[in-house]
């Protein structure tokens, strides 16, 4: 089924489940980083949304929304924020919470963030990275390189080049809403400009990304991404 890009009728909807009724945990990531009458707007809509009726989010209310629907959570938190498609350029997709902190996705793979701490301006990757382009878990590729393009001096910012080595993990039954998903567990180690991290990748066998928790830079750490529902384009 095609997925659509998002329309703001639907804001509500989307807000009131972005967190059971919760804290916004990426809202709590940049409260340091916003602007005094941006805080005090956020903090209200926080209120707001903790004030009203839990709704148990289901992969049917996502289907009957018509929306490509991500979900992202940030350090201990557990329940997430949603994010819904307002653009397409070529195939990146750029997400967008209520709040409008956006996450702009190749495929699976983070190539931009937007006010989410320390902004990722952009992420270049290898053409046949698996987690932007659909891969069978068997032909993932054993090394891929990247670049993570941060704000830094100078117009050109600070690059992180780094390498990243594959290791096949076990398979995994991932537990996503009320539904039970075969997995496989996918791993990359980076190395390269002073920098160390992981990414994970829970990924079924048509290669689909189905959960990942993947990094934005030094500042910001990484971030766990639940592919909900996937913009699909004809």
């Amino acid at each position: 089924m095609k997925r659509a890009i998002a329309v703001s009728f639907l804001t509500v909807f989307l807000g009131a489940c972005s967190s059971g009724g919760g804290s916004n945990p990426i809202l709590s990531a940049v409260w340091d980083k916003v602007k005094p009458g941006s805080r005090a707007a956020a903090e209200a809509l926080e209120a707001e949304q903790a004030a009203r009726t839990p709704i148990v989010l289901t992969f049917e209310k996502i289907l009957d929304t018509g929306l490509a629907i991500i979900r992202a959570r940030v350090g201990d938190d557990t329940k997430g924020v949603l994010l819904y498609a307002r653009s397409l350029n070529d195939d990146y997709v750029t997400y967008a919470s209520q709040l409008q902190q956006t996450l702009t996705l190749r495929g699976s793979l983070i190539t931009a963030s937007r006010g989410i701490d320390t902004d990722l301006l952009a992420l270049r990757s290898d053409m046949d990275d698996p987690v932007a382009v659909l891969t069978v878990p068997a032909d993932w590729p054993a090394r891929i390189t990247r670049d993570y393009h941060m704000p830094g001096d100078g117009p050109s910012g600070t690059v992180y080049s780094v390498t990243c080595d594959l290791t096949a993990g076990p398979e995994y039954e991932l537990a996503l809403l009320d539904k039970v998903f075969d997995t496989q567990v996918m791993q990359y180690r980076c190395d390269g400009d002073g920098v160390s991290f992981i990414n994970r990748h829970l990924v079924d066998a048509t290669g689909q990304v189905m959960q990942s928790t993947q990094w934005l830079g030094p500042r910001q750490g990484s971030i766990e991404i639940d592919v909900l529902e996937p913009l699909t384009i004809e």
